[in-house]
């Protein structure tokens, strides 16, 4: 009640200060700390008054918490490339402030930008900076708005522990000054800390507090990451029903936020419920969604502006290049998962389980089914690492062979070989590398094939343990006749998948002296015949 009162203040002394004049910025700047978070419609409206009026007074001061609180709204919106140039303007204006709260509020929104892209040690470090600068300062709401942010980076950082520190704090200060927005955030961080500490129905405790607060101030940025976490704690505590309740309002919320990333780690929640119902059907489906999102998320023109932003912010060249690179490689990443769950592909697999369903043999197609549904949720966990250990990469290898022999009969056969001096568990390449050989192997050199066809993968380190190299071998109609089979296609048609594959190469070779190279050999008999083709891919490790 106490915040309802002084809105009603505020707003009865804007009714009496109509005139353009200093104290009017003031009370609008005041107003819109409140309207953020329950009307944006109107918070722009504010906004933009407050601005206009401080410009023609030249006041400073309200020149610059305008601007920054205009960079608040366009970060509710997730327009990162707004939020920033204006953080970055207001840093400019409010460095020369005499007011310590207003000289720390732009670093620590600009601090709130490096945790949205994932820079989570930069931004602990400004935090830190923040902290050390209030901590003789009289107790306020901003050192809770601090602590918030701090304990947000230590989730981010998965380190609960320090987290959990953070937010009690917070949630002390909060209550001490009743303010109920605070209040809920910590008690939702809180929550957040103990779900990654494993204690599922003890995070139940704390979101459902926050939740009851949300619901009766509309407070939507939290409400919809309780409902996140409703559907982590209720999944684990295998109450599914409302773990899928919860998330079917998280997903529809989120939407409405444009918030992409929030929405992907509702669907990858989604997609391990049906897993463990073992409704492959919906998990599939789920995955579809999922890589729609991705891929939303990874091609949005805003994430490419917001890198020469930051990169501005921080004045490095160097750092702007490597960004670049990372989202290349990144969007590089999703192309070669789309060329892997290609439809094709997919609707080839499906149809073959749909065959064993048709003669009776059921055992076979949920086995079958089963390993569909893992194969897809292993290629999503891994689509988006750097680098992943040798041994996931075999297990990926052989879920998708094992899918790829329904489409012989019984004349098709495989072996993964390993050398000995090999660790497969320690030795790292980048994820998803051979699968398109292998595919490209039995696409154009073995479906063609009349008797048995035989596909060996061989992976083996060099002597000095520093290269990895793989070889895919085929006794198929080599790539002289597979040419022959293709030539009336179209000029310009190049495979998907191969023309994906030489593009990430590319990209993983930038800037490396120690380069992946890859070959190909076309195998021969004793007579000259060709009997196969053999492609060698060496990975420095």
């Amino acid at each position: 009640m106490a915040e309802d009162i002084t809105i009603k203040e505020l707003e009865s002394k804007l009714n009496t200060t109509i005139a353009p004049c200093i104290e009017r910025v003031d009370l609008l700047n005041q107003l819109v700390v409140y309207f953020l978070n329950v009307d944006l419609d109107k918070t722009k409206l504010l906004i933009e008054e407050a601005l206009t009026i401080a410009e023609e007074l030249q006041y400073q001061e309200g020149i610059g918490l305008s601007i920054l609180q205009l960079g608040v709204y366009y970060y509710l919106l997730n327009d990162i490339e707004n939020a920033l140039k204006n953080y970055l303007n207001a840093d400019l204006i409010l460095a020369r402030s005499k007011n310590w709260k207003n000289r720390i509020k732009p670093k620590a929104n600009i601090a709130m930008v490096y945790i949205h892209t994932q820079q989570y040690i930069e931004a602990l470090r400004i935090y830190k900076e923040i902290e050390e600068e209030i901590s003789d300062i009289p107790l306020d709401i901003v050192h809770a708005q601090m602590y918030i942010n701090i304990d947000a980076a230590y989730c981010y950082l998965n380190d609960p522990k320090n987290g959990i520190i953070y937010s009690q704090k917070a949630l002390e200060i909060s209550k001490k000054l009743n303010n109920r927005y605070g209040i809920a955030i910590s008690e939702s961080n809180f929550g957040g800390h103990l779900m990654l500490l494993n204690q599922p129905e003890e995070a139940l405790q704390h979101i459902i507090i926050s939740h009851e607060i949300c619901e009766a101030n509309d407070y939507i940025t939290i409400q919809v990451v309780n409902l996140y976490s409703f559907t982590y704690c209720y999944s684990r505590l295998n109450q599914f029903e409302k773990a899928l309740d919860a998330a079917g309002k998280a997903i529809l919320m989120a939407k409405e936020m444009q918030d992409t990333s929030r929405e992907m780690l509702i669907l990858k929640q989604v997609m391990d419920i049906y897993e463990k119902q073992q409704d492959f059907e919906n998990a599939f489906q789920t995955s579809k969604k999922y890589i729609d999102v991705k891929e939303k998320m990874l091609n949005n023109d805003k994430i490419k502006s917001f890198n020469t932003l930051q990169l501005k912010y921080e004045s490095e060249k160097k750092e702007a290049a490597l960004n670049q690179l990372r989202l290349q490689q990144t969007q590089s990443e999703l192309t070669a998962l789309k060329s892997q769950m290609n439809p094709h592909f997919i609707f080839n697999a499906l149809n073959s389980i749909q065959e064993l369903y048709t003669i009776g043999d059921k055992k076979m197609a949920n086995e079958q089914m089963g390993n569909f549904a893992q194969l897809t949720r292993k290629i999503l966990d891994v689509s988006g690492k750097q680098k992943i250990e040798l041994a996931e990469e075999i297990d990926i290898l052989t879920k998708y062979l094992e899918l790829e022999c329904m489409r012989f009969e019984n004349d098709f056969s495989y072996k993964i070989h390993l050398s000995d001096n090999l660790d497969e568990d320690y030795t790292t390449l980048p994820p998803m590398l051979i699968q398109p050989y292998v595919e490209n192997s039995i696409k154009h050199g073995l479906l063609h094939k009349k008797g048995s066809k035989q596909l060996d993968i061989y992976f083996e380190l060099d002597e000095d343990a520093n290269v990895l190299k793989c070889s895919v071998d085929d006794n198929g109609i080599g790539r002289q006749a597979s040419a022959s089979l293709h030539k009336n296609r179209s000029a310009s048609h190049v495979s998907f998948s191969t023309s994906a594959t030489e593009k990430r190469l590319r990209l993983l070779n930038q800037g490396k002296e120690e380069m992946i190279a890859v070959q190909f050999e076309d195998k021969e008999d004793e007579s000259g015949n060709t009997s196969g083709t053999r492609v060698i891919i060496q990975i420095p490790v």
